[in-house]
């Protein structure tokens, strides 16, 4: 953890620092008679169990503390219907706000990190399962079918039972 002590700062001035810090990928931790304490997000990381490195290892979404709040909800429901309305009441900001937040960060939008959390989940079901492609749909929270096929083959350039069998085929 690290201190800056702010003299003499307008409050519009220490807001603006503030955002930076953020953006450059510190965490404030506190803010007190003008000394700010942060801290870099990787320290933060250092203090976390190895089991959730591994999980954290393992996901699709990138280690950004401002939005892990954002991602834990995308993670915990993208199985089924969501709106960008519902991730932002959820983390509490408004709509046009975490629009902005998460396209500035990630260069995506929250719809964007939704589907994809969708098709990563839905390749792996069809490598480890043999449920049939629609299943598979309902399961990553497609209720249009048609809707999950663009969407596969946006990400994939193939349909989904096409992917599935190069992908059994090169395995083999």
């Amino acid at each position: 953890m690290s201190n800056i002590l702010i003299n003499d700062a307008t409050p519009e001035t220490k807001n603006l620092l503030m955002k930076c810090l953020e953006t450059a990928g510190f965490e404030v931790i506190i803010t007190k008679n003008g000394l700010v304490s942060v801290q870099l997000a990787h320290d933060k990381l250092s203090h976390i169990t190895e089991n959730e490195k591994s999980n954290h290892q393992n996901s699709i979404f990138p280690s950004i503390p401002r939005l892990r709040d954002v991602f834990e909800f995308i993670e915990l429901n993208y199985h089924q219907s969501i709106s960008l309305k519902e991730v932002a009441q959820a983390v509490g900001y408004s709509s046009a706000y975490l629009t902005d937040l998460v396209r500035h960060l990630t260069g995506k939008t929250v719809n964007n990190w939704i589907i994809h959390r969708r098709i990563a989940q839905a390749s792996t079901l069809l490598l480890e399962t043999n449920d049939s492609v629609e299943q598979i749909a309902v399961k990553v929270g497609y209720q249009n079918i048609n809707h999950f096929y663009c969407q596969f083959r946006n990400y994939y350039k193939n349909t989904p039972r096409a992917w599935r069998e190069i992908q059994r085929c090169q395995a083999a």
